[in-house]
């Protein structure tokens, strides 16, 4: 029930029973609720932003860069590489929009991205991450029907590349809300 990644950090990858059950009632302590527990894909993450303008946009995909990391870091977006720009994960895991990716991962993506928006009846915009394993395999991390929409965050960055300026982005999702 939380959002940002709150909760989430590079100890939440684990790898037996024992940091898993630690992980969980840490968890479960600290936020008062319970715990979701869900496979750590090694692999790519894309941001895939959609958006309602008569029809749905497609938004540039963007894929976050993990090269930078430093070996004793998950490949994960936790809470400080989203919202704590003094740390290291926060200037480490760049992301790169419109990602460099070939025809066909790109139109799989947004395949997948307009599936879940149409299967989850979301309305005006939102945004898809998403793994692409090392055997291609594609798997849904989240379905965000309302990522931030701040002038420094992802999906603006996306709708920017679309040639949307931030004035745009807003009029166009409260014209949405409106319909």
């Amino acid at each position: 029930a939380e959002d940002g990644s709150i909760g989430i950090d590079n100890d939440s990858v684990v790898d037996c029973y024992d940091k898993l059950a630690d992980k969980i009632n840490n968890v479960i302590k600290k936020h008062k609720q319970p715990a979701i527990i869900e496979e750590y894909i090694e692999g790519r993450e894309f941001n895939v932003g959609l958006i309602e303008d008569d029809g749905l946009i497609n938004l540039p995909i963007s894929e976050i860069d993990f090269s930078n990391l430093p070996p004793t870091y998950h490949k994960i977006v936790d809470f400080n590489a989203k919202w704590n720009y003094k740390h290291e994960c926060y200037q480490k895991t760049v992301p790169n929009c419109p990602a460099k990716i070939d025809k066909k991962l790109k139109e799989r993506l947004y395949e997948i991205a307009h599936k879940c928006f149409n299967v989850l009846e979301i309305n005006g915009y939102a945004r898809v991450d998403i793994r692409v394993d090392k055997h291609d395999e594609i798997y849904v991390l989240e379905v965000n029907p309302n990522p931030d929409l701040s002038i420094d965050a992802g999906f603006f960055r996306a709708a920017k590349a679309k040639g949307y300026t931030y004035g745009d982005l807003l009029e166009t999702i409260v014209k949405n809300a409106i319909n």
